[in-house]
């Protein structure tokens, strides 16, 4: 019998106030909530969290909770400052972290999210696209990996929602060998954030400058 795909509904409360559950794999729920805090506009800065404990089968967090945090992800990107950090790689660099990406066992229905800032590397796994995501960056909070110098892979699509949430964590490369979004191709371009797709050839639709010939 094939074995299925392991989905659970984590509850968790932010500040007292119950919040709606996180669809998810099991596993990495702190490293999952931090990041969802910094991804979704929740916080500005991991920082800004005080505490997150399990109770039960629910989480609680307590946080300084951001003054935009009202505003929904992808409207905040419309008001969001061009990224300043200066960080490039090389084509073949991304490549072979995207490839690292792909080469991970994938059959339970998992998507890998692999974040690099040029010295650690942290891999995110989720049922979920957006929770592997938010499971790296908060792997990468506490493993004091720099989200300014990360360079982000996905084993799935980049779509408009994961871009938002690498945007708002400060990340200025992202790249997958699956399909580019349009929109992400165009905030890209407006946030200075590379957005690209490897494999064969890299191909880099937004801030080229950011993906170099050489190492």
């Amino acid at each position: 019998m094939d074995s299925l795909m392991q989905e659970s509904l984590v509850p968790w409360s932010l500040n007292g106030v119950s919040q709606p559950p996180l669809l998810c794999t099991k596993q990495d729920e702190e490293a999952m909530l931090i990041g969802h805090l910094l991804t979704s506009g929740l916080i500005d800065s991991a920082a800004c969290v005080h505490s997150i404990r399990p109770a039960g089968d629910a989480w609680l967090v307590s946080a300084h909770v951001s003054g935009k945090a009202g505003t929904p992800a992808l409207l905040r990107l419309d008001t969001m400052p061009p990224n300043r950090s200066g960080r490039t790689v090389s084509a073949e660099r991304l490549n072979r972290l995207c490839g690292q990406v792909m080469a991970l066992d994938h059959a339970a229905g998992l998507h890998s999210v692999l974040l690099w800032d040029g010295e650690k590397s942290v891999v995110g796994r989720d049922v979920g696209r957006h929770n592997a995501l938010d499971k790296a960056v908060g792997m990468a909070v506490k493993e004091g990996l720099r989200l300014d110098q990360a360079v982000l892979c996905s084993s799935g699509r980049l779509s408009l929602e994961m871009f938002a949430k690498a945007a708002l964590a400060g990340i200025p490369i992202l790249a997958t060998r699956k399909q580019v979004g349009n929109l992400s191709v165009s905030y890209g371009e407006k946030l200075d954030i590379a957005v690209c797709r490897t494999g064969t050839e890299t191909v880099c639709y937004a801030s080229p400058w950011r993906v170099t010939a050489s190492c």
